[in-house]
């Protein structure tokens, strides 16, 4: 009895697991209601779901606020590229396929397979951009490339989506954890996947991971290869940031000590013009006053 009221019991860590999901989804909905943010706000469900499976410890909606505000700029505009294509293509193959000709079945057939390409891409884009700090471009890219490298790992994450959307038609309540729930069960993959593309970080401390990262960045833009994007976590940024904050406090501080320096001598300057200009003063009264004994024979 006394295992079953335990909080680490397998039981609980799932309804603990189940809440999280709830609460994403929850958040995701909202999140989503001006359009243009859904984006960052599947961004933000993938950060912390990916968070989830490897059992890290997070506060759940923090961390997704904290995804939400990084990847805000980014996250909208892959959003809306992902949901523009999603429109085009869905209207295209529901046109060919309405036209009845065998030409338009065959040019339905093509976009189909195109489709299937942009769904493969959207699997992964979101959680590489929550995962990785990288470019817009190459963002897509990599996803594209990385879903086709891992095919059957992708395949099986569409099927996981289509099951979860499928479900909540026959079953209304489970639109409760609609997208939280299929990000949860996408990142089991998704961390297998992850792992092969993210040095250990036991094995280099956060320099080595900065310049490792640049490295592969200017090797990735000098080859256009077809190699992943070897990137920066987004845990990396804040070590970035504090680097940077550094400079700029270092570079205020001599700012500051050039001023004071520069006032120093502008002070000292005029205090030499006014010792001088008292100097010339006392010396043109000496001779004023010798010239006036002299006239005078001496009586003043």
């Amino acid at each position: 009895m006394g295992s079953l009221f335990n909080l680490d019991n397998p039981i609980w860590r799932f309804m603990g697991k189940l809440v999280d999901v709830f609460i994403l989804t929850l958040l995701w909905a909202v999140c989503c209601i001006p359009i243009i943010t859904i984006g960052p706000a599947s961004t933000a469900v993938y950060y912390v779901t990916l968070k989830l499976v490897r059992d890290e410890e997070s506060y759940t909606v923090r961390s997704f606020f904290k995804s939400f505000k990084e990847n805000f700029k980014q996250g909208s505009v892959i959003g809306i590229i992902m949901t523009l294509l999603l429109v085009f293509f869905l209207y295209d193959i529901y046109a060919y396929f309405m036209m009845g000709t065998q030409i338009s079945r065959i040019l339905g057939i093509v976009f189909l397979g195109i489709f299937l390409l942009y769904l493969i891409t959207l699997v992964y884009v979101y959680p590489l951009q929550a995962k990785f700090y990288n470019k817009i471009r190459f963002t897509l890219r990599n996803a594209l490339f990385i879903g086709v490298k891992h095919i059957f790992r992708s395949l099986a994450m569409i099927i996981i989506a289509i099951a979860v959307i499928v479900g909540c038609l026959f079953f209304p309540p489970l639109i409760l954890l609609s997208y939280g729930l299929i990000a949860f069960l996408q990142s089991y993959f998704l961390v297998v996947i992850f792992d092969k593309y993210i040095p250990k970080e036991d094995e280099a401390n956060d320099d080595s991971v900065v310049a490792e990262a640049k490295r592969e960045l200017e090797a990735q833009e000098a080859e256009e290869g077809e190699q992943v994007h070897i990137v920066m976590t987004q845990q990396h940024r804040s070590f970035q940031e504090r680097c940077l904050h550094q400079e700029n406090l270092k570079k205020k501080q001599k700012a500051q000590t050039r001023r004071i320096i520069k006032k120093k001598s502008k002070n000292k300057s005029k205090s030499e013009a006014v010792g001088e200009n008292q100097l010339s003063f006392f010396c043109c009264n000496l001779r004023i006053k010798h010239y006036l004994n002299h006239c005078t024979g001496g009586l003043l």
